[in-house]
């Protein structure tokens, strides 16, 4: 699952990025171009019965990214904004940035998740 929430400087969007534990076993990150498709970047942490992590990205573009888990297992998430083909012939998904109004500020509701 992903939770999107406007900062409130406005340029920017915490995206929290969830997998409920069963779908994985052992460490998995979130990897994009975002930062840099490193698996050291982003790894992320077992809150619950899900693994998570959030980060803060600029609004106003569309970022492509994977779930990375050990053992080289790559994982999309259903819940992304879409999917786009890759130069290795998969597909990467997509969270979609350019349009935050789809989004309920931090300062009075609930954050949108797809």
């Amino acid at each position: 699952m992903i939770s999107c929430e406007p900062t409130r400087r406005g340029d920017q969007v915490k995206v929290t990025f969830a997998l409920p534990d069963g779908l994985v076993t052992g460490p998995v990150a979130v990897v994009g171009d975002f930062n840099g498709w490193n698996p050291g970047a982003n790894p992320m942490k077992l809150k619950g019965e899900a693994r998570v992590v959030s980060l803060t990205l600029n609004a106003g573009r569309k970022y492509r990214f994977r779930y990375l888990q050990e053992g080289g297992r790559w994982l999309n998430d259903p819940t992304a904004h879409g999917v786009e083909r890759n130069h290795f012939g998969d597909e990467d998904s997509v969270i979609d940035l350019t349009d935050t109004s789809q989004f309920q500020s931090d300062d009075g509701g609930a954050s949108a998740q797809n």
